[in-house]
């Protein structure tokens, strides 16, 4: 009996020594809660779960988990507010989240360096995260090889990414002298070299060479490659060749031909006709596109001679105009590409809002076109929760725009409480007209010579610290530099290529400076060519564009092609390139 009593005593003591030693899990109420808001993708809910729990309990990941609920839904302040509260800085998941906010807020350079300094071991956890910062850094800086090359490594770790369509916008982008050397590289993978060798097919449009790869990779995800690729062999062109609109496309007709040559493609045809001045030979030009078996058709280019199409109606041949339809309604589904003056409202706006530039002045021409403009980027701006705090019309025949900018700016109201305050004191005060405090910026749509009154008379009037944003209107077609020093500090949207031509010098094959037109209907001709064998693809695919030589360009539902412009300022009369703000890729509402 003693024995089993002693047995039993020890067995109860070694049952409570356990008991002391082994430590008490801890209970973190409300975590349950947080990270099912965040798998839930309710990320703003799930940024302030974690921000509590990192008040309770001080843990560096919950402030870290907080911050990246914030950058999911891009509020970058808040984000960065949580990061400064974390003490160990040198972990690789707080120095990739600083450096999605280093470049998701316009630091591309800093972002890029502070990447640089993270340590290559990375956990399986973080991986997909970290392939997919770095392409997005690689993508900015135009490495559009290494970009692709990086998604292909994320798609061997992470089955569910969903990158094919990034990787083929990336390798389209890449110079075929670049794919060429990639393909010889010995370190490359089988995976990559099915990628690469699909994108050099698709550049020669070869349907004997698509063949032969379909073969021999069969179920390669680079087969998407090869779907709405539109291999047209003969296309017409209808221009106004004559006229008064010759040097127009006298350029557009360029840039085709280079576009046309640009990797030594000879499968395709153009086939140019003359629509008149007027449009006066559109119907002879179209009906000799026809006949001649046009299997795809650019133009026209004129209102007149695109409302002669659209009472004919009659053919199946696809057509892209080189201009938009007065209406919405398409029924021929017509693609349509323009030079759109709406598209460049809404990159002013997504600049401005980007800028956290919110309140906005506006100055418009007195017109229709003018109005029309304003409507649209008055919208845009609400659409982003933006609002135009004043506005005013002015006369383009006029030289001086005093009235309209003291009554934009407030100043006219400010003289007249200045008049009345005096009146009631019956004696004479002393004043100084005041700027309406509430704008955050000035956007003007005017042509060069209009801007170049505008911007001293916003200084004379005390608005001079207002940062003023424009459109590509404000750029002369030759640049002046005692002229333009008027126009010193206003930021405007515009295609690199048209403000340093040789920032795109290293993926065409020909020499820039020796183009002797009008640079953006060249741009303009050569992009037209360039993404047709696309066109189907990136109206498929809505997320997705293509730097062209006039802008990134995608394409809506309707056919409506867009353009996402740079930036650039105004600097000692002279234009000269913004770095990117707004990061990330992303299409055109």
């Amino acid at each position: 009996m003693r024995k089993l009593f002693f047995i039993a005593t020890i067995l109860l003591l070694s049952a409570c020594g356990n008991q002391t030693i082994r430590p008490d899990k801890v209970e973190y109420k409300g975590l349950d809660e947080a990270n099912y808001l965040y798998l839930n993708f309710d990320f703003e809910n799930a940024a302030i779960a974690f921000s509590q729990l990192f008040d309770v309990y001080h843990e560096d990941r919950f402030a870290i988990k907080s911050a990246d609920s914030w950058v999911q839904i891009r509020q970058y302040q808040q984000a960065q507010q949580q990061l400064n509260l974390v003490n160990q800085k040198n972990k690789p998941v707080y120095q990739i989240l600083q450096s999605e906010i280093f470049l998701y807020t316009g630091q591309l350079f800093t972002a890029e360096n502070y990447f640089n300094s993270i340590s290559n071991d990375i956990s399986d956890d973080l991986k997909p995260k970290y392939l997919r910062l770095k392409a997005d850094i690689e993508f900015q800086f135009h490495h559009y090889l290494k970009a692709a090359l990086t998604l292909i490594e994320l798609s061997t770790i992470d089955a569910f990414a969903d990158v094919n369509d990034t990787i083929i916008n990336y390798l389209l982008q890449t110079s075929e002298q670049q794919l060429s050397d990639a393909l010889f590289n010995q370190d490359i993978t089988e995976l990559q070299q099915g990628w690469l060798e699909a994108t050099y097919i698709a550049y020669s449009q070869d349907p004997e060479s698509s063949r032969q790869w379909k073969e021999r990779w069969g179920e390669h995800p680079a087969k998407a490659f090869f779907l709405h690729i539109n291999n047209y062999k003969n296309i017409a062109v209808l221009l106004p060749l004559s006229g008064k609109y010759k040097n127009i496309s006298n350029s557009i007709r360029d840039g085709m031909i280079a576009a046309l040559y640009r990797n030594g493609a000879t499968q395709q045809q153009l086939n140019f006709y003359d629509t008149g001045s007027n449009g006066e030979n559109f119907s002879y030009a179209w009906y000799g596109a026809i006949e001649s078996g046009a299997e795809f058709i650019i133009g026209p280019l004129l209102k007149k001679s695109i409302k002669q199409l659209n009472e004919l109606n009659s053919s199946t041949v696809p057509v892209m105009l080189l201009n938009e339809l007065e209406d919405d309604s398409n029924p021929n589904g017509f693609y349509q590409f323009a030079l759109s003056p709406e598209d460049e409202v809404r990159n002013v706006a997504n600049r401005l809002v980007a800028e956290n530039k919110k309140r906005i002045m506006l100055l418009a021409p007195e017109s229709e076109a003018g109005r029309k403009l304003a409507r649209e980027f008055e919208a845009d701006l609400l659409f982003k929760d933006g609002q135009v705090v004043s506005y005013e019309f002015y006369h383009s025949s006029t030289h001086d725009y005093s009235r309209e900018i003291k009554q934009a700016l407030g100043i006219s109201e400010s003289l007249v409480r200045s008049r009345q305050l005096q009146s009631i004191i019956s004696h004479k005060i002393s004043s100084k007209p005041q700027v309406r405090p509430d704008v955050d910026a000035i956007f003007i749509i005017a042509k060069p010579e209009q801007a170049r009154l505008i911007k001293p008379q916003l200084k004379f009037y005390q608005a001079e610290n207002i940062p003023v944003y424009s459109t590509s209107q404000i750029l002369s077609s030759t640049i002046d530099r005692a002229l333009d020093k008027d126009l010193n500090g206003i930021k405007f949207c515009q295609s690199s290529f048209i403000i340093d031509p040789l920032s795109l010098q290293g993926v065409l094959n020909f020499d820039v400076s020796q183009i002797k037109g009008d640079k953006k209907f060249f741009a303009f001709g050569y992009d037209a060519i360039a993404i047709n064998p696309r066109l189907e693809w990136l109206q498929t695919i809505q997320n997705q564009k293509i730097e062209g030589m006039s802008g990134y360009l995608s394409i809506d539902q309707r056919g409506k092609l867009h353009r996402e412009l740079a930036w650039a300022q105004f600097k000692n009369g002279k234009p000269v390139l913004l770095p990117p703000l707004n990061l990330l890729p992303s299409i055109v509402d």
